[in-house]
């Protein structure tokens, strides 16, 4: 039967085996740091050392660290190489430090890939700190510590890609979930409460401003989110020349307004676009929690900015489109009653053919004709051209329209008529407004005409033997409220003569090479003048159109009544 030797030599690596076993079962922390500590603690303990310490390599020296060190004041040494467990030798300057500090052995502790520090070992009270039972046990404790720490970087490493990998998650879900939330902002105070919402959960920041390139019609040029926020439009003019995310605490001094972000307390600035065309800035102050912003969450304002603008830019479109709708209803009804203006049918006159034609340059315009039975002899007709046109022009013209219906029933002088619609138009418009008008009453007993032109183009009547333009009258109607006396024209009309009105819209149709102009006109209406009413005026209308290339837009309005006398 065999015996168990009791020598302390023997003893010797039973006692190591088991201190490193129970090393390796008290590095369960996390950090590199815990871990040298606990490694620190259970070397001392079971190697009676009464002080020991790690060193940190910091650049081109070594520096104890704090919590690392064990009844060792804490020095700086400079750099030295290590390649395995050593003595420290007192005649190397290098080590004179140790030696100083009562240190006697070296032990580097690495992982697989780099040095993480290098721990100092002062004199044991048990054993020679050289013996091989010792330098063995240094041997296997400092590779579970290297293994350790290495395990313990990869878990924290792949516990910061985890977390980066969630906060990149969130920032996504958050910019999904913001662009639902703009686009269901009706106002612009609802959109800043979701960017400050957003703006605080992701990135701690409380207060911020928008900077709008274009902003809408009374809106502001800078929007801040809270009172605290106001100082930010200090900056206004500065950021106009951001064109780059930039994060403030990262630009040189020699940055142009550094000086003035730093003095408004500016954290980060972010261009906002909409496909590619920057509409704004978006400027944030500082973090609730003072720690530096990052360069993801600066691409996260970034990302949010632009689709806040885009929120912007669509409230725009959307406001644009419906006073674009509104308009159009306006001038739906403009052109109803512009249409409720003008004759339906022109009313049978005994020896005469009266034929009509007008069309707007827009959807109304401001041209107006009227043909009123006074009695059974004696027809008014008329032709106005008022100032303007859409729905201001066709308002006017509706008064107009009506006045000249009332007052003809009052079987008024054409002077004294004329004399009433111009102080309507005076007492009811600005100086600037003025309307155009040819009056005539013609007789279907004796064919006498008699007619008052107020400032208009004035009429072609077209006879065998000559034209003739009836311009006696006076000045325009809405202009001065007491002009001159209008006069009267008198005369007697022929068969086979053609009374053509128009307004300024026919003369003055344009092509490249000019105007249609007053001969172009006469020369139309001589070559048809023995056809009825509506021939001339199709034959007038198909010459212009020929002669403008029939233009899909006119530049003004275009109106014509012929009287043919039968």
């Amino acid at each position: 039967m065999s015996t168990i030797d009791q020598s302390p030599a023997s003893k010797a690596p039973r006692f190591h085996l088991a201190s490193l076993l129970d090393l390796s079962s008290r590095i369960t922390e996390a950090n590199p740091i815990d871990i040298m500590n606990v490694a620190v603690l259970s070397i001392m303990g079971r190697l009676k050392i009464v002080r020991a310490c790690v060193l940190i390599h910091q650049g081109d020296v070594y520096e104890t660290e704090m919590r690392l060190s064990k009844g060792v004041q804490r020095f700086t040494t400079p750099w030295f190489e290590t390649d395995g467990i050593t003595n420290v030798d007192g005649g190397n300057v290098h080590h004179a430090e140790l030696v100083e500090h009562g240190l006697q052995l070296i032990v580097p502790l690495s992982t697989a890939t780099e040095t993480i520090g290098v721990l100092c070992l002062g004199p044991m009270l048990i054993e020679p700190v050289d013996s091989e039972g010792v330098t063995t046990y240094l041997e296997l404790a400092r590779t579970i510590v290297g293994t350790a720490v290495h395990n313990a970087q990869m878990v924290s490493s792949l516990i910061e890609a985890k977390k980066e990998l969630e906060a990149r998650t969130l920032m996504v879900t958050t910019l999904f979930e913001s662009a639902r939330d703009f686009t269901g902002a009706k106002t612009k105070e609802e959109l800043l409460k979701i960017l400050s919402y957003r703006l605080m959960g992701q990135l701690m920041v409380s207060e911020f401003a928008l900077f709008l390139d274009d902003p809408l019609k009374d809106d502001d040029l800078v929007i801040v989110n809270r009172r605290s926020a106001e100082s930010l439009v200090g900056i206004h003019k500065a950021v106009q020349d951001v064109s780059v995310p930039m994060i403030v605490a990262d630009l040189p001094d020699s940055f142009e307004h550094r000086d003035l972000f730093d003095e408004h307390g500016v954290g980060m600035i972010a261009p906002m676009t909409v496909h590619g065309i920057r509409k704004g800035v978006v400027a944030t102050k500082a973090k609730l929690n003072a720690r530096p912003f990052l360069p993801e969450e600066l691409s996260f304002l970034e990302a949010i900015g632009n689709t806040a603008m885009t929120a912007i830019e669509n409230g725009r479109l959307l406001e644009q489109e419906r006073i674009k709708q509104r308009l159009e209803n306006e001038l739906s009804i403009a052109a109803d009653i512009q249409r409720g203006l003008l004759p339906l049918e022109l009313p049978n006159i005994d020896g005469f053919d009266l034929a009509a034609y007008s069309r707007a340059s827009r959807a109304i315009g401001g041209d107006y004709y009227e043909v009123i039975r006074l009695d059974e002899e004696r027809t008014l007709i008329a032709i106005a051209d008022v100032a303007g046109k859409g729905i201001p022009a066709a308002l006017l013209m509706a008064n107009v329209q009506s006045a000249l219906n009332v007052l003809a029933k009052e079987d008024l002088p054409l002077t004294k008529l004329a004399e009433r619609i111009n102080l309507l138009v005076c007492e009811n418009t600005e100086p600037e407004v003025f309307i155009t008008m040819f009056m005539a009453v013609v007789n279907a007993h004796t064919f006498g005409i008699e007619y008052v032109n107020a400032g208009h183009n004035p009429p072609i009547l077209v006879q065998e033997n000559g034209v003739e333009l009836l311009k006696e009258g006076g000045v325009l109607t809405g202009v001065i409220p007491d002009p001159p006396p209008y006069t009267m024209g008198i005369g007697t009309l022929k068969s086979g003569d053609v009374l053509m009105l128009y307004t300024d819209g026919v003369t003055e149709a344009r092509n490249s090479t000019g105007e249609y102009g007053l001969p172009a006109l006469i020369n139309a209406v001589r070559a048809v003048r023995l056809k009825g009413a509506q021939e001339i005026v199709e034959h007038v209308q198909q010459n212009i159109e020929a002669f403008t290339g029939e233009l899909e837009v006119l530049e003004d309005d275009t109106s014509m009544l012929v009287l043919k006398v039968l």
